[in-house]
């Protein structure tokens, strides 16, 4: 499955086979942190507030970034929230910025992304290709999106967040890597 975005921020496990046991657990966990606040009903299910300490965790570039925190009104539905994706199966997230990946050995564009996804959903096995500049073989996942999209699993999705205006603390990225026992990466769509 692919799906094209814009203005999110996503928080995403590496581990493409990895969901929490417990996500209620997981989302107490980040509530705790602080990260996440409470439910943000009028979005919908799996939708929080940021949290009170959001703004530490993520630090924002340019001289006066605006970030809506708060609804207006309870119609109100643009503004910075997290959604936590209860969806186990592996999606390919894409940024309409997206220039298509590089090869992480010599750096060169690889192969058009409609032909990578042919052979993905071609059931290729060991869901890799061969660069053709340099001859390394490379795992979809390991692919060099240059932060503009990813293949994931388990994610939170910030709102209202555009391409490479927040970049997500260290601290951040190993807490949820403490509540998780896997690794976190974040990308912008």
């Amino acid at each position: 499955m692919t799906s094209n975005t814009d203005n999110f921020l996503y928080l995403y496990s590496t581990d493409l086979t990895y969901f929490p046991e417990n996500i209620s657990q997981f989302i107490q966990q980040c509530q705790q942190y602080e990260f996440i606040g409470q439910a943000a009903n009028n979005l919908g299910q799996n939708y929080y507030h940021i949290g009170d300490k959001f703004l530490n965790m993520v630090t924002f570039m340019g001289c006066s970034p605006y970030l809506k925190i708060y609804p207006e009104n309870e119609n109100d539905t643009d503004y910075c929230s997290a959604y936590i994706s209860d969806d186990t199966s592996v999606t390919f997230i894409n940024s309409n910025s997206n220039t298509g990946p590089r090869c992480p050995n010599c750096r060169k564009l690889v192969r058009s992304e409609s032909e990578l996804w042919k052979d993905w959903h071609s059931g290729n096995e060991k869901k890799s290709i061969l660069c053709e500049h340099c001859n390394t073989s490379i795992s979809f996942q390991d692919l060099d999106w240059r932060k503009n999209a990813g293949l994931v699993n388990f994610t939170i999705r910030i709102s209202n967040i555009f391409p490479k205006e927040a970049i997500p603390s260290e601290q951040l990225l190993s807490q949820l890597k403490l509540f998780t026992n896997v690794e976190w990466k974040y990308f912008y769509a």
